[in-house]
């Protein structure tokens, strides 16, 4: 036991000093139990002589000032034996590898020596003595040969699963992968293989061999000069392939992809297990391909093909009949964005019914939207859940364009040129997302808003199951990252279009997109400007959406909904009174005038004797006014300048010393269960005042207590800081939002600003609380315990 922490006290020794000296030389390098990582490595004696005897990883990075070679005397050491994970990169003057560099790494299974910029040799026998690799990375070394790469190969690695060639000999002659690099794969159990970016001229017939049976990941994508001289033999069934990536490779061109090429032979050239077939960008820029011709692929044996990518391609019109027996039944995910396409005929998306996401973005479908094939365009796709169709300049949608896609989820109609929307929606009761971004909508038809209400109020809950499914095969497609982990490495795109990373999940309910529209305030949009600031449906902005009233722009809110409300009205009540007579209207009107300002004189003198009478003697029902809930986070600005205002007035109102408005900070029972002071509290106050800020919607037990409010049938005042985005609230304080009319407060620069005034406020606090006494009177005219419950209408 003692020789053993000996050992081991010498190995800590040993990497302390090592990391020290790496330090000296401006090279920084750490180690943990298990990994061991240097930076800067600037000649042959930055390289660790010595390894701890757990180490299993080793990073080296390296500068321009290493020339040469690797020094081969330090993997040799005994104490690399036991590394299985070796990274060199950035050595950009180290122009060969000899042999024997790898003689000392016994164990070693996945080697990464990429990013030397000189690197154009690595020797035959390289590998050895390394019969466990089995992932083998020389991505990004531009000079390095193919041809070098095949001779370091043939009859070693017999375990390699992982080869990666990345932009390899991009900086040399391209390369023809055929019979020499066939032979230097026999005897390998290859999953995986990357010759993305690489400079080569042709892929000859025999590469597929039987040594490609085990391939599941292929991409060749952004490889220059690429022509596909291969073909499948179908009867061949044990093919293994699943994704295949030619993307980018600028010379399949249309001739490709004519006629000829699919009807030369009913055979089929893809291998029965594909199920990621990746296309995009393959057509020369400035080709524009017209698709219209038949394609027999009834002797095709494509059974999981999930997801098709021929985006980028100007297949400006796409007019083909395909015939299938069940392959393409299986397809779920069909992407062909940015192709300028100005047709696509129905029966093109009819040979792929199992469909769930179609992406047609980025085209011309402006072309064919009065057309009788744009009508039925998806009529043959029932299980379609997502479709993008931003970006297309339509202007109209046909009524009934989506009656046969009840199963649409998600329906993005972004960017186009939309002036209204006609179309008969009732059956798509799964709908949970709409995107009108950038159009030219105004507002939104009535019909179409009640078709909207009516998907609200029969959603039904998606299962976790099926929710969890359309999500991921969302970010697959959104993601191609995503895809390519599922293969263990990265997805390699061309330098100049890396992908962008995407997000994106199903809601749970009807969400809409509407920003970035000329949306109208005016009497003719009344109706819908009401529905958006009390509907339940969430629209995403909602509180920051501009509308046009008039020569200017105002925010879409209750308060503008009255301003035009009131406008409105104005040419009634001036036609009214134009058409009566002046002496009956003012005589009728100073009559009611009289009447209704003594009988409001003299029910809210009676409701303030009776609050008055009622809060100043002893009871056991009603200690106070109001209850305040806030956010402890919006503590100061509540209890500086809201709390001490409310409660001035209220006091002045009913000239009483009686703290009047209660909460939690001072009412609370330290001891006592939260949720229970909470329920005392609100118990004993006869109006609820929120102040609801964005802190306010972050906290749970601030939201609890509007919930319990609620429960309780208290009536609120809301009292809601200026811009505070409501889109992440609780329904339950969304309701309480859209139905009650709010006052609003901002605190910029020291300077606390309300509207409407205190004394506006204070009243309307006493008409609620006069009518909630008046309420609770009713319900115990029978009783006399003065602890029964209040009840009123629900809010």
């Amino acid at each position: 036991m003692q020789d053993m922490a000996r050992r081991r006290l010498l190995s800590v020794l040993l990497i302390v000093h090592v990391i020290i000296t790496a330090t000296e030389a401006n090279v920084t390098c750490s180690a943990d139990d298990t990994s061991y990582l240097c930076k800067n490595i600037g000649n042959k004696n930055d390289f660790p002589h010595s390894l701890h005897a757990n180490t299993r990883k080793v990073t080296l990075i390296g500068t321009d000032e290493l020339n040469g070679y690797f020094p081969i005397a330090r993997f040799n050491n005994q104490t690399w034996a036991n590394v299985s994970e070796l990274t060199m990169t950035k050595f950009d003057n180290v122009d060969f590898i000899p042999a024997g560099s790898l003689d000392g790494l016994e164990h070693l299974e996945f080697l990464s020596i990429s990013s030397c910029s000189d690197l154009n040799y690595i020797d035959p026998d390289i590998f050895r003595y390394a019969p466990d690799l089995q992932a083998l990375h020389l991505d990004e070394n531009p000079h390095l040969k193919v041809s070098h790469v095949e001779a370091a190969l043939v009859g070693k690695l017999s375990n390699l699963k992982y080869l990666s060639l990345i932009a390899i000999q991009a900086k040399k002659e391209p390369a023809v992968l055929g019979s020499n690099f066939i032979k230097a794969l026999q005897g390998k159990k290859l999953t995986y293989l990357d010759i993305s970016r690489a400079n080569v001229l042709s892929l000859t017939p025999d590469i597929w061999h039987d040594t490609m049976l085990t391939v599941r990941y292929l991409n060749m994508s952004y490889s220059s000069f690429v022509v596909l001289g291969f073909r499948l033999n179908v009867s061949r069934s044990n093919y293994n392939l699943e994704l295949f990536d030619i993307s980018g490779c600028r010379s399949v061109t249309k001739d490709v992809i004519t006629t000829r090429a699919f009807t030369r032979t009913p055979a089929c050239d893809l291998p029965p297990n594909i199920t990621y077939i990746l296309c995009k960008n393959i057509v020369e820029v400035g080709t524009e391909v017209s698709l219209q011709f038949a394609i027999n692929l009834k002797k095709c044996e494509i059974n999981k093909l999930l997801l098709l990518d021929l985006s980028n391609n100007n297949f400006r019109r796409l007019n083909i009949t395909i015939s299938v027996a069940s392959n393409f039944k299986a397809v779920q995910v069909l992407d062909l964005n940015s192709n300028n396409m100005e047709y696509i005929s129905p029966s093109v998306l009819s040979s792929f019914p199992s469909l769930k996401i179609l992406d047609l973005s980025k085209n011309q479908l402006h072309q064919m939207q009065n057309m009788d094939d744009f009508v039925n365009i998806f009529s043959r796709n029932k299980d379609l859940k997502i479709l993008f169709l931003r970006s297309n300049s339509l202007s109209v949608l046909p009524a009934n364009m989506f009656s046969s896609n009840i199963k649409l989820r998600v329906l993005d109609l972004s960017d186009n040129e939309l002036t209204d929307l006609n179309s008969d929606w009732h059956n798509m009761r799964n709908l949970k997302l709409i995107d009108l971004r950038k159009n030219r909508l105004k507002n939104l038809p009535i019909p179409f808003l009640e078709q909207l209400e009516n998907i609200y109020r029969h959603e039904t809950m998606e299962t976790k199951q099926n929710t969890t499914m359309i999500n991921s095969l969302l970010s697959q497609f959104l993601d191609k990252y995503i895809l390519a982990e599922r293969y263990r490495y990265g997805y390699n795109a061309n330098k100049e279009e890396q992908l962008t990373v995407k997000s994106a999940t199903v809601p749970q309910h009807l969400t809409i997109k509407l920003s970035e529209n000329p949306l109208l305030c005016d009497c003719d949009a009344l109706d819908f400007v009401q529905w958006i600031v009390t509907t339940n449906i969430i629209i995403v902005n909602r509180t920051t959406m501009p509308c046009k009233y008039g020569s200017r722009e105002i925010l879409l809110n209750y308060v503008s909904f009255e301003t035009v409300r009131q406008t409105c009205r104005l040419p009634i009540i001036m036609g009214t009174g134009i058409t009566s007579s002046v002496a009956i209207i003012l005589c009728a009107f100073t009559v009611f005038i009289i009447y209704r300002r003594r009988h409001r004189r003299t029910r809210k003198d009676d409701s303030l004797t009776k609050l008055k009478k009622k809060l100043l003697t002893k009871n056991k029902q009603f200690k106070f006014v109001v209850f305040m809930p806030y956010c402890s986070k919006d503590y100061d600005v509540v209890e500086q300048n809201i709390r001490p205002s409310l409660n001035a007035y209220l006091k002045e109102k009913l000239n009483t010393d009686k703290d009047l408005v209660c909460t939690g900070a001072d009412s609370f029972v330290p001891g006592m269960r939260i949720i229970d002071e909470i329920h005392r509290c609100i118990e004993e106050s006869l109006v609820v005042v929120p102040v609801i800020t964005s802190a306010f919607l972050q906290s749970h037990w601030s939201q609890e207590e509007c919930a319990v409010a609620i429960k309780k049938h208290r009536r609120v005042v809301i009292l809601m800081e200026q811009h505070t985005d409501t889109s992440m609230a609780i329904t339950t304080v969304k309701h309480l939002i859209a139905q009650y009319s709010r006052a609003t407060w901002s605190n910029n620069e020291s300077r606390f600003v309300i509207s409407p005034s205190w004394n506006t406020i204070c009243q309307g606090v006493f008409d609620i609380a006069a009518d909630t006494l008046r309420n609770y009177r009713k319900q115990n005219a029978y009783e006399s315990n003065d602890s029964l419950p209040l009840f009123e209408e629900s809010v």
